[in-house]
C-alpha cells in the first residue's frame, strides 16, 4: 500500500519506519523542512533504540522516503495517519491545533478513495470533528476517518509496533476496516490482536490506558513513602504484589514520578474532557496530585543530609524523563534542577543521550554544568542524585564514584542500586521507599 505519515516526531517516525519494515511504500510529511532534509540524509532526528538502522535500510530499499510537500505526498496514498502533537492547553485541554492544521492541507489534495487515519492522541470525539471539518471544506472529497491510536512506549517503540499487544482501529465504514486490515496484514499473520471498535472506544482506549498505567505508578509510590514511615521495603512489597496475575508486575516500580510527553498530558486532558461532559474522574485528579510533588520526595531528602542546599554540589545522572530516549518532555529532571538553582545550589549534570535536547527546553540551562560521564559530573559533589535508569548508571564504580566527591550522598531516584553495595563503597544510601 502506499501510506503517508504527517508529522515526523517520536509517534509518527517510528510509524513511517516500521510500516516501511512491513513493506508498505512509505512517505513521511513534515513541514519543517531542515529535519527532511537531515531525515532523507538517514539521520535519525531522534534518539530511539534501533531506530537508525531501520530507517537507513528502508531508505536504501526504497521503500521510505520523506518530503515537505503536501502536493506530492497526499494524492498518492491510499491512507494518511496524521502523527502530530497534541500538547495540553489551557487547563489540560488537549490543543488539536496541530491536528486540525494537517487535516485541512490534506483535504485539498486527496485523490481518489483514502482512509484518512488519527494517530495523533486526541479526546473522544476528535474522529467526529474531522469528519465534520472535511464535509465543510472538502465535501467532493472520497474520504473515510478513522481513529488508530498508538501504544508505543519510547525507549521500546520498535518492539511495541513490529510485537504489540494489540492493534486498534475505530471505524465505522467496512472499507476504512478493510483497508487497515490491509495494512497491518504482516502482524495480523503472525497473531497479534486485531481489534475492531467504533472510533469513540478507540479513542476512549488510548487515555483510559495511559491514566491506569500513571494510576499504577501513583499508586506503588504511595506505598513507597508510606514505607519509609514504617521500615517496609517497597520492591519487596511490589514483587509480593506482583504475584499476584490479577495486578501483575508491570508499572509497579516507586520512584521519583513519571514524566513523558504522554502519561501527563493524556491525564488532564481525560479530566478535562469529562468536566466537558459533566463528569469528574476523581481517581485520575488524585493520581496527578500525588506525581505533581514527587520532586520534594529528592528535596526532602537531600536537605535531610546536607541541611541548606545553598552553596552544594549537586551531581544529576540523568535528564531524560526516562532510559533509552533523548525525551525530556515533563521529565522530572526540570521540576529538580529548577528547585536545586532556586536553593542557590550548583548543579552538574549527565545523561548519555539528552543533555542537547535539555539544554534546548530547560529555561535555566546557562544556570547548568554539564559533562559526558557520571564520574565527570561527580567531580566535587556534596550529592549525586539518580534520575534516569539507563544502565550505564546501574553499573557505576561506586569506589571510584565516591573518590570523585567531596560528600558521599547518593540518592537513587530510580532505585537502581544495591544499598548494601553502595554502603560498602563508603556512601550514605537514600532509595526511594526502601
Amino acid at each position: 500500500m502506499n501510506i503517508t505519515i504527517i508529522g515526523t516526531g517520536y509517534v509518527g517516525l517510528v510509524t513511517g519506519v516500521c510500516f516501511a519494515e512491513l513493506g508498505h511504500a512509505v512517505t513521511c510529511l513534515d513541514i519543517n523542512q531542515e529535519k527532511i532534509d537531515a531525515l532523507k540524509e538517514g539521520e535519525c532526528v531522534i534518539f530511539e533504540e534501533n531506530l537508525e538502522g531501520l530507517l537507513k535500510n528502508n531508505i536504501a530499499n526504497g521503500r521510505l522516503s520523506f518530503t515537505a510537500e503536501y502536493e506530492s505526498a497526499i494524492p498518492k496514498a491510499d491512507l494518511v495517519f496524521i502523527c502530530v502533537q497534541t500538547p495540553s492547553g489551557e487547563y489540560g485541554k488537549a490543543n488539536l491545533s496541530y491536528l486540525y492544521a494537517a487535516v485541512r492541507a490534506c483535504a485539498q489534495h486527496l485523490n481518489g478513495y483514502t482512509v484518512l487515519i488519527n494517530k495523533s492522541t486526541a479526546p473522544v470525539g476528535t474522529v467526529t470533528a474531522i469528519k465534520e471539518l472535511l464535509r465543510e471544506i472538502a465535501p467532493e472529497k472520497n474520504c473515510d476517518v478513522a481513529s488508530n491510536p498508538e501504544f508505543l512506549a519510547e525507549g521500546v517503540a520498535i518492539n511495541d509496533f513490529l510485537e504489540p499487544d494489540r492493534v486498534i482501529v475505530g471505524v465505522d465504514t467496512p472499507r476504512a476496516e478493510s483497508a487497515l486490515r490491509e495494512a497491518y496484514a504482516p502482524l495480523i499473520s503472525k497473531g497479534y490482536p486485531f481489534l475492531v471498535t467504533i472510533p469513540q472506544s478507540a479513542e476512549l482506549m488510548k487515555y483510559a490506558s495511559n491514566s491506569f498505567l500513571a494510576m499504577k505508578l501513583s499508586f506503588i509510590n504511595e506505598i513507597a513513602d508510606f514505607c519509609e514511615l514504617v521500615g517496609a521495603d517497597v520492591e519487596e512489597v511490589a514483587y509480593g504484589m506482583g504475584l499476584d496475575k490479577r495486578i501483575g508486575t508491570r508499572y509497579l516500580k516507586a520512584s521519583i514520578g513519571f514524566g513523558g510527553s504522554c502519561f501527563g498530558k493524556d491525564v488532564r486532558a481525560l479530566v478535562h474532557r469529562g468536566e466537558e461532559e459533566g463528569y469528574e474522574f476523581k481517581m485520575v485528579k488524585a493520581l496527578i496530585a500525588v506525581n505533581t510533588v514527587r520532586y520534594l520526595v529528592v528535596m526532602n531528602k537531600l536537605e535531610k543530609h546536607l541541611g541548606r542546599l545553598k552553596g552544594k554540589t549537586i551531581a544529576v545522572l540523568g535528564l531524560a524523563y526516562k532510559a533509552g530516549t533523548d525525551d525530556v518532555r515533563d521529565a522530572q529532571s526540570l521540576r529538580i534542577i529548577f528547585e536545586l538553582l532556586d536553593h542557590c545550589a550548583r548543579v552538574r549534570a549527565t545523561d548519555p543521550e539528552a543533555t542537547e535536547q535539555f539544554k534546548k527546553d530547560f529555561a535555566r540551562a546557562d544556570e547548568v554544568a554539564y559533562f559526558d560521564t557520571a564520574l565527570e559530573a561527580a567531580q566535587g559533589a556534596d550529592a549525586t542524585l539518580i534520575l534516569t535508569e539507563w544502565d550505564e548508571y546501574r553499573q557505576l564504580d561506586l569506589v571510584k564514584l565516591k573518590s570523585a566527591m567531596t560528600g558521599a550522598l547518593i540518592v537513587d531516584g530510580r532505585n537502581i542500586l544495591n544499598r548494601k553495595t553502595s554502603e560498602a563503597a563508603g556512601f550514605t544510601y537514600e532509595g526511594i521507599g526502601r
